[in-house]
């Protein structure tokens, strides 16, 4: 308890107020790092680790003896529909928990601070694996989403923001609050965890109706012939699930692109609106850290009705953005977007086929396709006949002049593909110096490949 008391002190000292976001810039780095490590390493403590073998022939006894050792209200049983999930899970061929073990130290120490919060039973944590494997990303093929799997109308029940640009289903520490609200005010109506975790899955109408069918029971066992056949299973599944990964744990899959079991995830708070592209480049945030823990932003942009702009980060990029996010704002109105100074034109021409001639011999010289000429004029042959006119659809750009203030000495940019290089966009704009633009970022020539996503200064010219 005071492990976890511990953790929450901490991310509520990192996430409740932009206090920490502004007043402490010059401190940023005097949150105590001892801390830190003393509470990561702490909560990674060993568990009981039943073998297979073990589980395969293990007792309702045992089962017993080892469950009272938790000290849960939730009501563990060892019916024989538990005892066949968990031989499911400990086959050889199943991936199941291994593929939760290597999430679960990331994501269980935001649970375990809310369930602790709300004085629910800390199993509930492992309802997510049941859910979604421990995956925000998850979509079902009904169209639930994220780590608790809510559908689109209960998410908006529960006010959690689903348009097409934020989807807060997929929102760690929302998406978490929001399904343990849900899953308390279930078993305030039945006062009993099982038949909440029921009406999870199955809504409160099927639980409603299973009771009134048993002769009014008030228990899952009694009720479970009367249940939907998938919530049948699902509380098996979940008993099943909350047992082995407490008492007989798999080995982690290898996965290097996953945090260490030793760091943390913590969230900061951005004051305004900005891209996610801008924060990836600052403090280096790869593709699965963007994906994984900030896909609450399906656009990309973390927009200015946002009420919480939290961004999800390893402990040690949360402090680099804590520290730098003014200077991200900085950098934002002081961005280069090629786009905005490529001006594109369409022309339509008319082209008499002179004899002798083949689509891709025109194609050639107007400098467009096979396929776009033949999409122009609808032809489904490549064959055309001499004095045949066709149509030509043109296209040129006009590069138009950079604007900037005369004290501007460069523009930020944001690199776009991992085989762009400094000659591929500085050579369209005369205003940027080749040269220096290569020295001032460390780029060995103008011909480097520079990797996606790197954050570059691109410098101007003294002349403009």
């Amino acid at each position: 308890m005071f492990i976890k008391r511990l953790l929450l002190i901490l991310l509520l000292f990192l996430s409740s107020t932009q206090a920490f976001i502004y007043a402490q810039k010059n401190s940023i780095f005097r949150i105590d790092s001892l801390t830190h490590v003393f509470m990561s390493q702490t909560l990674s403590k060993p568990q009981v680790g039943l073998s297979t073998d073990e589980v395969l022939t293990l007792t309702e006894s045992k089962f017993n003896e080892l469950v009272s050792t938790l000290g849960t209200t939730i009501s563990f049983k060892f019916d024989e529909t538990v005892r066949t999930q968990m031989h499911y899970m400990k086959h050889p061929s199943s991936s199941f928990l291994k593929k939760a073990q290597s999430k679960k130290n990331i994501y269980f120490r935001v649970f375990e601070e809310v369930l602790d919060r709300k004085a629910m039973p800390d199993e509930i944590k492992y309802l997510s694996i049941v859910e979604s494997l421990l995956s925000a990303n998850a979509v079902s093929w009904c169209g639930a989403t994220g780590l608790w799997q809510f559908m689109p109308a209960t998410g908006r029940m529960m006010d959690l923001t689903i348009n097409s640009e934020v989807d807060e289903r997929k929102d760690l520490y929302k998406s978490t609050e929001k399904a343990c609200d849900y899953l308390l005010s279930m078993y305030n109506l039945y006062g009993d965890w099982l038949l909440a975790l029921s009406a999870y899955n199955g809504g409160p109408g099927n639980v409603n109706k299973a009771i009134r069918r048993s002769g009014g029971k008030k228990t899952f066992w009694e009720i479970k012939p009367y249940l939907p056949k998938e919530t049948q299973q699902y509380v098996p599944k979940f008993l099943a699930t909350a047992f082995l990964m407490t008492f007989s744990p798999p080995e982690s899959e290898e996965n290097s692109h996953l945090l260490k079991e030793h760091e943390t995830l913590v969230p900061v708070v951005m004051c305004c609106e900005v891209d996610m592209k801008y924060i990836c480049a600052v403090v280096e945030l790869n593709e699965f850290e963007r994906q994984e823990w900030n896909s609450t932003y399906t656009s990309g942009l973390i927009p200015s009705t946002m009420a919480s702009k939290n961004v999800v980060l390893p402990y040690n990029k949360a402090m680099k953005l804590a520290e730098w996010q003014d200077s991200i704002y900085g950098i934002v109105t002081q961005s280069f977007s090629p786009k905005k100074y490529i001006q594109n034109k369409t022309e339509t021409v008319f082209h008499t086929v002179k004899k002798g001639q083949n689509l891709p011999v025109i194609a050639e010289q107007f400098g467009v396709s096979v396929s776009q000429i033949k999409n122009w004029n609808r032809l489904k042959s490549s064959k055309v006949s001499a004095g045949r006119k066709l149509k030509i659809i043109k296209i040129s750009h006009e590069i138009l002049p950079i604007k900037v203030n005369e004290s501007t000495k460069f523009l930020y940019y944001i690199t776009e593909s991992a085989t762009e290089s400094i000659q591929d966009l500085c050579s369209r704009f005369k205003e940027f110096d080749i040269d220096k633009t290569c020295s001032e970022n460390d780029i060995e020539t103008s011909l480097t490949p520079i990797e996606k996503g790197k954050l570059i200064k691109l410098y101007l010219n003294n002349s403009i």
